[in-house]
């Protein structure tokens, strides 16, 4: 039994969203996000204003996106369970795709301090190097849908007499493997509900993200949980 372990993880993850948070929008003020219209001057004065803070906003930023793995790391030990009778495919997948979001949110964060390095470069190439990292870290929704396709498809499908996470999980995963879809368009717009500070492209696939971590930390626990009393009914 590593429940133990498995409730660290999750009390890590559960810091993940918290870290994220602090760094894009206290720290580095990138809450809401740049404008895509906004010029290379524009751009080039908000790092030049507030360099040192866009550092420690990142810093705080690439802690945020290495605390997404523990989190990721539970979920499949969890689906584990639901495919523990046949092979895990859709465990291994889960962990297959979450895994490199954390790299995502890191690299993405590491841009951004590429452009605070030296706020009096030409505004144009700050303003290139801008756009490179709300692309890279807004546009990628491929890993994410089918990470939640995973884990929704195990938890619908699952035979167990007493199941692992409520059906309603699975649901909400599969929801949210739609809802980021419309983040994968932001390079064709720069307006609009599309564009990487837009509603369907920015503010509803942020929002369901953060959403996702409370129900899979309810979920998440609860399901711990049952894997301990199943335990102690076994060694009893």
């Amino acid at each position: 039994m590593n429940t133990k372990s498995q409730k660290m993880c999750v009390w890590a993850g559960v810091l993940c969203p918290v870290f994220l948070f602090a760094g894009l929008w206290p720290a580095a003020g990138f809450f809401p996000p740049h404008l895509p219209t906004a010029s290379a001057e524009e751009i080039a004065a908000i790092y030049r204003q507030n360099a040192t803070g866009i550092r420690v906003g990142m810093f705080l930023m690439m802690i945020g996106g290495a605390l997404l793995a523990p989190i990721v790391a539970v979920i499949s030990a969890q689906m584990r369970r639901i495919e523990n009778s046949r092979t895990p495919v859709l465990s291994y997948l889960q962990l297959a795709t979450g895994s490199p979001i954390t790299l995502i949110l890191i690299i993405g964060a590491m841009i951004w301090s590429w452009a605070s390095f030296r706020p009096d470069r030409p505004p144009e190439l700050t303003l290139l190097i801008n756009d490179l990292g709300w692309i890279f870290f807004v546009m990628p929704f491929t890993l994410g849908s089918i990470q939640n396709l995973a884990i929704g498809f195990a938890i619908i499908f699952d035979k167990n007499r007493q199941p692992v996470f409520d059906r309603w999980v699975g649901y909400f995963n599969l929801w949210m493997a739609v809802f980021i879809v419309p983040a994968g368009l932001v390079v064709m717009f720069k307006t609009g509900p599309f564009a990487w500070n837009g509603l369907l492209a920015f503010w509803v696939p942020a929002s369901v993200f953060f959403l996702w971590f409370f129900v899979m930390t309810l979920a998440l626990f609860k399901a711990i949980r049952q894997q301990e009393a199943e335990s102690g009914q076994a060694n009893g």
